[in-house]
């Protein structure tokens, strides 16, 4: 049985159009294995800017690329469920709108997932990039094997989003994307874990990923608490940590997000990335 693939993507009324259209041609024109499906979720109202990029990459691919536009702003967590629940392919793929995908993503990934069809999720590692990807670029690595990536889950996000195949079945099964900030992702492996679903990645950056325009900063937000606080007691309910180790990772988080930002980019230079 040949399996079916989407690519899901959100886009935001303050996403760049050269960005929004550079991710988008590395999607499709520049991958060795081109995705049966393209769908892009608006939203809320976007700018005329934006408008255009999207209707220019839509021509001629009208039956693959597909447009959800909402009326209102709901967040991210809102946008992928939406977008998810209109995918039609048997597995999804994350991209974000002002990212890149290396051309050989949707190969290796494809190819990976179909001969570990136990997998039910497979990320990447990814490289960090500001101006250029032709740039030395740090690297996020996860753990490759699923017993690994629980361990980490029990302390920190164990999965790049943005690189992630998820299989729509398993997606679905865990209740879906829901609303947390910044952490829809985190949540949602967490689920899965849960749920006893295979958890997988591929130690090869085959996302550059864009870390400009307030990417360290934006860790340093306080509503990222309350995120994390969801996501300890979703873990203590699951029996995934203990009391005393919810109540660590509390104390980290809350260190961090009141870590200066130009501390918080030398400890991602040092000890957070390769």
């Amino acid at each position: 049985m040949k399996h079916t693939y989407s690519v899901l993507m959100s886009v935001y009324k303050k996403d760049s159009p050269v960005f929004l259209a550079e991710a988008l041609k590395s999607i499709y024109d520049d991958q060795t294995r081109k995705p049966d499906e393209i769908v892009v979720v608006m939203d809320g109202p976007v700018t005329l800017e934006l408008q255009s990029v999207l209707e220019e990459f839509r021509k001629g691919k009208e039956e693959i690329v597909k447009y959800y536009p909402q009326e209102q702003n709901r967040g991210l967590g809102e946008a992928l469920r939406i977008g998810s629940n209109n995918c039609s392919g048997d597995y999804i793929f994350r991209m974000d709108s002002d990212d890149v995908s290396a051309p050989e993503r949707f190969e290796r990934q494809i190819q990976y997932v179909e001969e570990h069809p136990e997998v039910d999720a497979l990320g990447t590692d990814i490289a960090e990039f500001k101006e250029s990807i032709q740039e030395k670029e740090r690297i996020r690595s996860c753990p490759a094997k699923h017993e690994d990536i629980v361990k980490m889950g029990k302390k920190r996000n164990p999965m790049n989003h943005v690189s992630a195949c998820i299989k729509k079945e398993a997606l679905e099964s865990c209740g879906g994307y829901e609303t947390l900030l910044l952490l829809e992702d985190y949540y949602l492996w967490l689920k899965m874990i849960a749920n006893g679903r295979k958890l997988a990645n591929l130690n090869e950056p085959l996302v550059h990923v864009r870390i400009g325009n307030g990417f360290d900063s934006k860790r340093g937000s306080l509503e990222r608490t309350h995120g994390w606080k969801v996501l300890q007691d979703y873990m203590l309910a699951h029996g995934m940590i203990t009391r005393f180790e919810a109540f660590c990772n509390m104390i980290y988080i809350n260190v961090f997000v009141r870590t200066p930002a130009w501390l918080k980019r030398i400890l991602y230079e040092k000890l957070l990335r390769k």
